[in-house]
């Protein structure tokens, strides 16, 4: 029940932090120059804080899927061939559940080092978009 709810909200979640952190990065470089040291200090640690969130996050997504390769590399590593029939059989079904790596998988959007890679080029793209925008309806 959990899973499906957070299925149908992932996405909505997604688009509104990728959208607070492109409104973030327009606001801090459109309005630099009129804002108070205080308010610059606010943004600065909330853009600070939501990115250790989100490298955090990526990063833990990542050590799962780098812990089930690990496993199945020590099980294919094992001496079977020193092992009764019984425990060879065991050997292989456990293979067989390790041949593809457990991660973090919700709404088609994978939790891992390439996501947050991702996150970070779409935002800075579309606030140099939002730059550019400003700057040629000033001129």
């Amino acid at each position: 029940m959990i899973l499906n709810l957070t299925l149908i909200a992932m996405p909505f979640f997604l688009l509104l932090g990728v959208f607070l952190l492109i409104s973030c990065f327009a606001f801090i470089i459109n309005f630099t120059d009129t804002m108070s040291n205080i308010l610059k200090i606010r943004i600065l640690m909330l853009v600070a804080c939501t990115l250790c969130i989100s490298i955090l996050l990526c990063w833990i997504g990542q050590q799962l899927i780098d812990v089930t390769n690990d496993i199945f590399l020590t099980l294919v590593g094992a001496p079977w061939y020193f092992w009764n029939i019984n425990n060879i059989k065991i050997l292989l079904m456990f293979i067989m559940n390790c041949i593809k790596n457990e991660n973090i998988v919700l709404a088609g959007i994978c939790v891992d080092y390439k996501l947050i890679v991702t996150v970070l080029r779409i935002s800075a793209s579309y606030a140099l978009v939002l730059i550019k925008l400003r700057k040629s309806s000033l001129v």
